[in-house]
């Protein structure tokens, strides 16, 4: 389905290149016998008194185009008398296409002998149904001011025929714009307006495709038109009109530039959709291509000096862009960004880097003018050492002050330990350059867990006697003392315990400092944080497994510790303890040490 912009004036157009039915090679617009009467009331709140006042609105604020929604059509053959004749069949938009050719037919009659009262409509709309009545009563100047001017009652008085539902619709569209053009004083200025700065976006469907399907479609789940619809066919139509222009080439060359230039928007379209790039660059956005779009605009916005406002109108957007008047310049910026973001996305290091500064926790680069910010950047080697400063930053890391890292504490560090532990997943080592996986790890929203259980009896649980003899052990290795108090063994040996007990031995274990320290945290899907929060080393280790082996998607470092496959971890694969969490926190540190060593942050 191809998409072009044309004005009022353009789409009744058969005698220019620039016309719409010249473009098409058809002589008129088909109105099928399957679409429905003429429907549009002009009663207050009605299709057509809505569609004249938005008119006249933007006619009096001096908008400098104003758009209306999509037409569908078709170009086929039609057999009218003995002949054929090429015609673009309308398949939607025939209510607003009606409109506008009585619109412009009682401008022509009321502008008399203005020069610019020929009837560009007249002729231009055939109806399998009802043909005869705008050739006799819209059309001709006369017969179409004596319609408005004369009641629906002394019409059908003198012309019963005319009793019908869409012929009385169509009368209240006379006298409706036969009303508002007499309320305009600059009726001249008012009607060219109408010509050239009302525009449709015309939808051409391929001549195979079922016409009554399509039209079944369209009017059974209606869709409002898009702001990324509305930029396309206002760039590929503003494009393809200067370049032809430019080469002083045939209309049908026109076609040809639109369709190369429509299948470079597709392909940009298509990659902005995979899953994969669109979560990457732009988050939670669903239509990745209007991100990409913003992106250029704030580009450009500085290229040309415009100002971009993004939230002053219903399409702010476009506005800019059709403001610009210069659509091969949005074009060639628009492919040249999706290039280099394809690139990056493809290059390890930067997809490493940039995907690292989004999805760090609370970081202040997942906008866009993070991503304009490293198009801004003169260089390849420039972007790299900006992202190094953003990483480094991210982390809170220099080489001088590495052996703080092993002091973070959950609760108090939680932003800086969540980037540490996902630049470890990320930065692993020298030996591992796989990709790591954004798009898992912001969809199951991975986030900072204790490998030993903060609240052990949360959620219902009840310790076991092997949880008893790991809190134990814990105490006893990490405690000062080397032994537990009373009061903790005493709580620890009853069968069950009410809150204020399991709070004795809960804060004894705070108290060691090794519970929130980073060396006992981890990152976990948001599904097993919630489940598992609670539980052991060794329960958590069974859920990780049970992820690998189902082929999800688990961070590196996060598999590295429930495998304990972290130099200096006991050998004990049922148990986590104070001597782990603190060869853990070296591991962090060291491991950092080395990835700086490397370049990699």
């Amino acid at each position: 389905m191809k998409e072009l912009i044309f004005s009022l004036d353009e789409i009744f157009d058969r005698e220019t290149t620039a016309g719409c039915l010249s473009q098409y090679t058809a002589n008129f617009f088909h109105i099928p016998a399957y679409q429905r009467g003429y429907k549009w009331s002009s009663e207050k709140g009605g299709a057509v008194t809505i569609l004249l006042d938005d008119l006249k609105s933007a006619f009096q604020n001096k908008e400098e185009e104003y758009y209306l929604q999509y037409i569908t059509v078709k170009r086929r053959p039609l057999v009218v008398g003995d002949q054929e004749i090429d015609c673009l069949e309308v398949i939607d938009g025939q209510q607003r296409l009606t409109t506008l050719s009585v619109l412009l037919s009682v401008f022509s009659a009321l502008l008399g002998n203005s020069n610019l009262n020929k009837n560009i409509a007249a002729g231009k709309l055939h109806y399998a149904v009802r043909s005869n009545f705008f050739e006799e009563s819209i059309y001709p100047s006369d017969k179409v001011l004596h319609l408005a001017e004369t009641s629906w009652e002394d019409l059908v008085t003198i012309r019963p025929e005319l009793d019908k539902q869409d012929i009385y619709l169509l009368h209240g569209a006379v006298k409706a714009c036969y009303l508002l053009i007499c309320e305009i004083e600059e009726r001249v200025e008012f009607y060219r307006y109408i010509l050239s700065s009302v525009k449709l976006i015309v939808n051409s469907v391929e001549r195979h495709i079922s016409s009554e399907t399509v039209f079944r479609n369209l009017n059974s789940n209606k869709v409002p038109l898009t702001e990324t619809e509305l930029i396309k066919g206002l760039l590929l139509t503003q494009a393809g009109r200067k370049r032809v222009h430019n080469a002083d080439s045939h209309f049908k060359e026109v076609l040809e530039v639109r369709l190369g230039l429509g299948k470079d928007w597709e392909n940009i379209q298509r990659w902005t959709r995979q899953a994969q790039v669109r979560n990457f660059y732009f988050g939670s956005a669903s239509d990745g291509m209007h991100q990409l779009l913003k992106l250029t605009a704030m580009g450009l916005a500085k290229l040309t000096k415009s100002k971009l406002s993004l939230s002053s109108q219903k399409y702010p957007l476009f506005e800019f862009y059709s403001q610009l008047n210069d659509a091969d310049q949005v074009l060639t910026q628009l492919i040249d960004i999706q290039q280099r973001l394809a690139d990056w996305f493809d290059n390890d290091y930067f997809y490493h880097a940039i995907g690292f500064c989004r999805f760090a926790k609370s970081s202040p680069y997942i906008t866009l003018p993070f991503l304009r910010a490293c198009l801004d950047k003169p260089s390849r080697a420039d972007l790299k050492a900006w992202l190094g400063d953003c990483v480094r930053s991210l982390i809170g890391i220099e080489e001088g002050n590495l052996n703080e890292v092993e002091k973070l504490m959950y609760g108090e560090d939680d932003n800086r330990i969540h980037a540490v532990l996902l630049s470890l997943s990320i930065y692993p080592d020298s030996k591992y350059r796989g990709r790591f996986n954004f798009e898992a790890f912001n969809k199951e929203e991975w986030s900072l867990e204790h490998i030993f259980p903060q609240s052990p009896e949360g959620k219902g649980q009840v310790l076991k006697e092997s949880h008893k003899e790991n809190i134990r052990q814990l105490l006893q290795d990490a405690s000062e003392e080397k032994e537990i108090s009373e009061q903790v063994e005493e709580v620890l040996q009853l069968p069950q315990r009410s809150t204020e007990q399991r709070d004795v031995y809960e804060k004894a274990l705070e108290a060691t400092g090794c519970i929130n320290n980073i060396g006992n945290i981890c990152l976990l899907a948001k599904g097993d944080n919630s489940a598992l929060g609670n539980k052991f080393f060794v329960d958590k280790r069974v859920a990780i497994l049970q992820r690998i082996q189902a082929g999800s998607f688990v961070p590196k470092h996060t598999f590295d510790v429930f495998a304990k496959m972290i130099t200096g971890l006991d050998d004990d694969i049922e148990q986590w303890t104070a001597h782990d969490i603190s060869s853990h926190s070296k591991h962090v540190s060291s491991s950092l040490h080395a990835a700086l060593m490397r370049g990699d942050l």
